[in-house]
């Protein structure tokens, strides 16, 4: 079996063999409030914490402050983390404007600066948060996918693992451009149902390869400790 990365996530490894395989890109998607940020948010915590693997979390649409009281909330260590530069937190939203025209960042943007940044921090754990604010920059679906294409084979020839955020719209549709799913190795996606008035969040692994993984849609909970996934739940 490939080597694994763990997410740290209760209940959530237990469905694929253990974690993320090493060295592949990952997609994590769902609609706002479901839970994408926090599930990077522990797999870098986790990596750097747990597994003495250096982790880097780019933010390109929330802020560092905000993220870093997400961690406080549910008991991340995050300062000691990073003074030991264990675990790097990049607000990059100041590179929106980097583009031609006042526009947001790109690919190509993002490339030139991992190219550098991931070997100098030796980093093994990465997230991009997010797809969403990085497709702005192209004016159809596929531009979107051909740039998305080259960025992930660039990553792939990384030592290090990949989780992708992509919003997903409030349509039937997975995720914002329709194809973030198929370049990725995995994705995850996150649901936020409406049942009964109440709002449920749910767990489904559609898709990771090199792994026999469950397809089962798995209640997710989030706790005083973080995400939890009732592994041996299903929602139908």
């Amino acid at each position: 079996m490939d080597e694994r990365l763990a997410t740290g996530i209760e209940g959530f490894d237990q469905l694929v063999q253990g974690g993320f395989p090493r060295q592949t890109v990952n997609l994590v998607a769902g609609p706002a409030g479901s839970g994408k940020s926090l599930f990077g948010l522990h797999f870098c915590h986790s990596g750097a914490a747990r597994f003495g693997e250096p982790a880097m979390y780019l933010i390109l649409e929330e802020t560092k402050a905000s993220l870093q009281r997400v961690m406080r909330n549910f008991g991340m260590d995050f300062d000691d983390l990073e003074r030991s530069n264990r675990c790097l937190m990049i607000d990059l939203g100041e590179l929106r404007v980097a583009g031609p025209d006042g526009s947001t960042v790109g690919f190509q943007e993002l490339q030139e600066f991992l190219a550098s940044s991931l070997k100098s921090a030796h980093v093994k754990r990465l997230v991009i948060d997010s797809l969403s604010a990085v497709g702005l920059r192209y004016t159809t679906p596929g531009e979107f996918r051909e740039r998305l294409f080259t960025f992930s084979r660039f990553l792939r020839r990384q030592d290090v693992t990949t989780l992708l955020i992509a919003e997903s719209p409030d349509t039937n549709g997975l995720t914002a451009y329709g194809v973030e799913q198929f370049i990725a190795d995995s994705f995850v996606y996150l649901g936020l149902e409406d049942v009964k008035g109440e709002l449920r969040r749910t767990l489904t692994v559609r898709k990771m390869r090199f792994t026999k993984h469950d397809t089962t849609k798995h209640p997710m909970y989030i706790t005083g400790s973080g995400l939890v996934v009732a592994a041996d739940e299903k929602v139908v």
